[in-house]
């Protein structure tokens, strides 16, 4: 195990098997676009959810609403609770992957550097035969340096054109 020595990076503490079985029958993979224009949840829910909860089984009968439908929202609702609870999880999960990802290419990347500026060294004060040994690390660790000099070169050379282009000088009018 690594030791953390900065509050930097941090080991994940969070769940790493988050289990979906309770929701997967309720769970739905539409196709795209499939809910363009669809309602979400406006602020207030939780007044109103608490109103209806005593307004529709006083009134429910009088509103000739069926009794089902209040069920239907309830249901829906823990539902939601549910999914939202291991969504939380889910996007936590998928946020510490992600981070973690990009750490351990960007360690990767760095001792690839490293074994580079090895063999630069050895080549340029020792042997130079270790070249041709390491010639898609070096490159490989170089290319965007060298993308960026080309890139310098032909920002260079464009302002040279420019600069050399006759200037098309407007003569002042005439007098009349």
């Amino acid at each position: 195990m690594e030791v953390f020595v900065n509050d930097i990076i941090a080991p994940y503490m969070g769940p790493s098997i988050i289990d979906v079985t309770s929701v997967r029958p309720k769970l739905v993979d539409l196709d795209n676009g499939t809910l363009m224009g669809a309602q979400r949840e406006k602020p207030g829910f939780p007044e109103v959810f608490d109103e209806l909860s005593k307004a529709i089984p006083q009134y429910g009968e009088t509103l000739g609403i069926h009794p089902g439908i209040w069920q239907k929202i309830l249901d829906k609702t823990a539902t939601l609770d549910e999914i939202r609870a291991l969504k939380k999880d889910v996007l936590k999960l998928a946020e510490v992957l992600e981070e973690s990802e990009l750490y351990y290419e960007d360690a990767r990347e760095a001792d690839i550097s490293r074994i580079g500026g090895f063999v630069d060294a050895t080549a340029q004060h020792g042997d130079p035969s270790v070249q041709a040994a390491f010639h898609k690390t070096r490159a490989y660790r170089s290319q965007y340096a060298k993308k960026a000099a080309d890139q310098r070169r032909k920002n260079k050379q464009a302002r040279a054109e420019t600069d050399a282009e006759p200037g098309t000088e407007t003569k002042a009018p005439s007098p009349a």
